[in-house]
């Protein structure tokens, strides 16, 4: 079995890139929006799977090993297969993914890519109590750790996601902002909307 590879980055492509590691060359899947911490050229350090099929051996590549052993997890859940589950993996932080799933938080789960209401009731079932070492590894509070308990945050994060956001993205302007008490959901999403554009504009 590979389990991590660390080499010189050559190709991308859709979904993949090409790891160059002591002149053999390594065609490695990765999450959606991965591919920028990775630009050609540069070294990469990756923790990998390798799902052996039929038609062949396939790797997939990820960040920290976190994010690779919630991957393998969400391999168990009926339903979810390594291409679902490497965009789950793109879509929001290991530690929101964790969260959810223990607090039984169908709706956020349902925000992520080709995860309706059964799959999300699946990944609770299935899951619940499969997740605790990643759950004392990982910083139980989240990255809305700051947020008042009785803020309105899945209604924010439902509505940058209806934007075209991804969770990972909605959740990074809400911890980022600065928020009043009492601020309403529009507010909220108008102050997150701001961060996203300015973060969007550092980056042209």
């Amino acid at each position: 079995m590979i389990a991590f590879l660390r080499g010189l980055v050559v190709h991308h492509g859709p979904g993949f890139l090409d790891l160059d590691v002591h002149d053999v060359g390594y065609r490695v899947h990765v999450a959606d929006g991965a591919l920028a911490q990775y630009p050609i050229g540069a070294q990469a350090y990756l923790y990998t799977y390798q799902h052996v099929r039929e038609d062949g051996i396939v790797l997939y590549g990820f960040a920290t090993a976190e994010e690779r052993t919630l991957f393998e997890r969400l391999l168990v859940v009926s339903g979810i297969g390594p291409r679902l589950a490497l965009q789950i993996i793109g879509a929001a932080s290991v530690p929101s993914l964790v969260a959810a799933v223990q607090s039984e938080d169908t709706s956020y789960l349902c925000t992520l890519p080709g995860i309706g209401k059964k799959t999300a009731q699946r990944m609770v079932l299935d899951l619940k109590d499969k997740l605790a070492d990643l759950a004392l590894i990982l910083p139980m509070a989240t990255e809305l750790s700051n947020v008042p308990e009785n803020d309105n945050v899945d209604d924010v994060i439902a509505t940058l996601v209806a934007l075209g956001y991804r969770p990972r993205e909605a959740e990074q302007a809400i911890a980022a902002i600065e928020r009043r008490p009492g601020e309403t959901v529009e507010d909220t999403v108008k102050t997150a909307l701001a961060w996203l554009y300015a973060q969007q504009s550092s980056r042209v």
